[in-house]
Formats: structure tokens, C-alpha cells, sequence
């Protein structure tokens, strides 16, 4: 890894569809240029929803450069007494959290469970001697719920985008106006009454946005696929046939991967190797890169949406086919509350979210799933 240099050029103003200019501190320009980060350009947000959504192909990049400007917003808002490093390390939080995924984002880590994205991106903190910022990514500082939580500048950018770029007003709601009155006090993460029902809108955009986008069924047959095709590799390298597998991505089979394998990958690394076993001797791995690659879809049911059972599909399975290849059951649960929100009144009296909001209380009280069975 490089060594970090200040760079004293002047400050870089980013044109953005979303907020029209986004201002990078000159303090900051050294993180923004390194190879660390600008490896982000070449993973996407939203892993294969642009298989359906054929605009959403933005990136890491351009979502942490996004959350980097709503935490600037926040932290300026007058309603927190930050010190100076406080205010530094937050922006540096936003603009550098997710400096440590995978190719294809969280998908790497389904394909590779003992792979965590937080983990190196603390790691990769730590190289840049930023600690205090790796406290606030790994929940250790009373900041922390600015950048991980129900409400935080994660959250609002990347609904704003993903929803932007597929074409979707799902993800569509007051940014400005909730990051103009959302702040910390006694270590909890708090809102306005005014903006009550913003973040009541927010979070019913989220599960929309969720079930619209990010769990479609057409974007989540597309992930399945990419998982059976590295689950085959897996199979292939443990029976010792012969496979080509690119030195970094071999490391993650092998376990031994090291925070230089993950920073020498990226999304179209992979895509290279999916390529390059297009016509492998073993015929699954071969049809599956196949189907991924030249987007050709297999079955995939919403089970909420039939009323037949599993068993009423076994006779379409394909039977010379061994598990999990014959048929794959998804369940995708969205978490709606993950840590609480209160509301501030006149007062100064902090009461939780779901105790003012009908519509929050609601949501309390319910499990919002997606069910779908995929075969070939």
C-alpha cells in the first residue's frame, strides 16, 4: 500500500446528478485519490440489479462520495457540539466505509462467509492510521449511529441513488430536509418533530425500494446464478479437477486471503474469470457462466404470489442435476428498525420513534419477506 501524501491542490468540486455539486475538503483529496478508493469505481452498488434496471450500474465510488456530502450536510446542521476532529473523523467515516467490499459487494461474502467487509475496511483504516475513524465503522464510538443505523447518511444516499438510477421513485424522499434535522445527544440518534413524517416516508420507500429493486426476481436470480457458479468452482478445486483460477480469488478459496488479494479485485476482474470458463470440460460450471453472461434467465417463482407448494413444481426440476443446483429456495427478510430513533421535543425530552408514530409502531410489529424458488 501506497503512503498517503497531502495533496495541496485546490479543492475538487464533483458534478453529481443527485446534488449537482459535492465539495471535497483539500484535506481529504489524498484518501479520495488513493488506489484504495478508487478501486470502489470498479465495483458496482447494486451488483446484477442492472441485469434489470439497466441504468443501475453506479458504483461504490459515486455512493461514498455521495455519503461523504450528506455527512458534511449533517454536521453542519447547528444542532451537534462537534470538536473539529470529531467533524473530520465523521466526514472520513462516510467518505471511506465501504473501502473494504468485495467484488459484487455483499454477494462476496455469501460466496466467502468468512470474508466481512467491515473487517477490512477496518483494517484498511488502520494502514491509513486513521483509528478513530475504524472505531466509528466497527460501532465502537458514540458516532457511529451517523453512519450505521435506521437513519444515516449510508441509508439516505444510497436509497436516493439506487432508486435514481433504475428509474424507480421508490427511493425519492427529503434528503436535505432530514439531514437539516437529524443529529446525536446522550449518544442516541435523534430527529426533529418536523421531520416525523419525512423519516415515516423514508422508511416505507426503503421496504418498496427493497421488494422493487434490490430483491426483484429477476435481480435476485441473477445473484443465485453467481453464487452456483463460484459454489461449483469451490467443488471443482475440492475434487482437485483442473480449473484456472486467478491467483487473488484462489486466496478466498484457500482461506488465506489477505487485505492486498481483496484490494487487487474488483467487479470486472471477475466477470473476466466467469468469462474464461465459459467453456469449461465440467458442464454445469459451463452453462451456468453461460446463462449469467449472456443474461439467460432460469425459473424463478415468487412463492408468496402462488398458492402451490414446492412439491407441486419437482417434476419440472431437472433431475440430472445434484444440489443446489436442482433448486434453490431464497428468503429475504428486511429489517426495517435496525437501531433506534427518538424524537426531540420542545422539552428536551427523548422519546423513542415508534412511540410518536402510528405508522413506525406499525412497522414494529411485522416481518417483511420475500420468498422465491429458483431452478433450472
Amino acid at each position: 500500500m501506497n503512503n498517503l501524501t497531502l495533496n495541496n491542490s485546490a479543492k475538487k468540486i464533483i458534478k453529481d446528478p443527485l446534488y449537482k455539486q459535492i465539495l471535497i475538503d483539500e484535506k481529504h483529496l489524498q484518501y479520495l485519490n488513493s488506489p484504495e478508493f478508487q478501486r470502489l469505481r470498479y465495483i458496482k452498488q447494486t451488483t446484477s440489479a442492472d441485469l434489470v434496471y439497466p441504468n443501475a450500474n453506479h458504483t461504490r465510488f459515486s455512493h461514498s462520495i455521495g455519503a461523504y456530502h450528506l455527512m458534511k450536510k449533517v454536521i453542519s446542521n447547528g444542532h451537534m457540539q462537534l470538536t473539529s476532529k470529531e467533524k473530520n473523523d465523521l466526514q472520513l467515516a462516510a467518505l471511506l466505509h465501504d473501502i473494504g467490499h468485495g467484488p459484487f459487494s455483499h454477494l462476496w461474502e455469501r460466496v466467502f462467509p468468512h470474508f466481512d467487509h467491515e473487517k477490512a475496511t477496518i483494517q484498511i483504516l488502520k494502514k491509513f492510521k486513521l483509528n478513530d475513524v475504524a472505531s466509528i465503522i466497527d460501532k465502537k464510538s458514540p458516532l457511529s449511529p451517523l453512519i450505521t443505523s435506521t437513519l444515516d447518511v449510508d441509508k439516505l444516499d444510497y436509497m436516493a441513488r439506487d432508486s435514481y438510477f433504475a428509474g424507480v421513485s421508490y427511493g425519492v424522499m427529503e434528503v436535505d430536509f432530514i439531514t437539516q434535522r437529524m443529529y446525536l445527544k446522550d449518544n442516541k440518534l435523534v430527529i426533529r418533530p418536523s421531520s416525523i413524517s419525512s423519516v415515516e416516508d423514508l422508511i416505507t420507500q426503503r421496504v418498496n425500494l427493497f421488494k422493487t429493486v434490490y430483491f426483484h426476481k429477476a435481480v435476485e436470480m441473477f445473484e443465485h446464478m453467481l453464487y452456483l457458479i463460484f459454489t461449483r468452482v469451490g467443488e471443482l478445486l475440492k475434487k482437485k479437477i483442473s480449473i484456472e483460477v486467478q491467483k487473488d480469488i484462489l486466496a478466498f478459496y484457500q482461506k488465506k486471503n489477505t487485505i492486498e488479494n481483496l484490494l487487487n479485485l474488483n467487479d470486472s476482474i471477475v466477470i473476466s474469470q466467469i468469462m474464461s470458463w465459459l467453456n469449461h470440460s465440467d458442464e454445469i460450471l459451463s452453462m451456468l457462466c453461460k446463462k449469467y453472461i449472456n443474461r439467460e434467465t432460469i425459473h424463478a417463482i415468487n412463492l408468496e404470489h402462488t398458492s402451490k407448494t414446492i412439491k407441486n413444481f419437482e417434476e419440472e426440476f431437472n433431475l440430472n442435476l445434484p444440489p443446489p443446483y436442482k433448486y434453490h429456495i431464497s428468503n429475504q427478510k428486511i429489517t426495517i428498525l435496525q437501531t433506534p430513533v427518538y424524537v426531540e421535543f420542545e422539552d428536551g425530552t427523548l422519546t423513542p420513534l415508534e412511540e410518536v408514530s402510528k405508522i413506525i409502531k406499525f412497522y414494529t410489529t411485522i416481518d417483511f419477506e420475500v420468498k422465491y424458488l429458483f431452478y433450472i
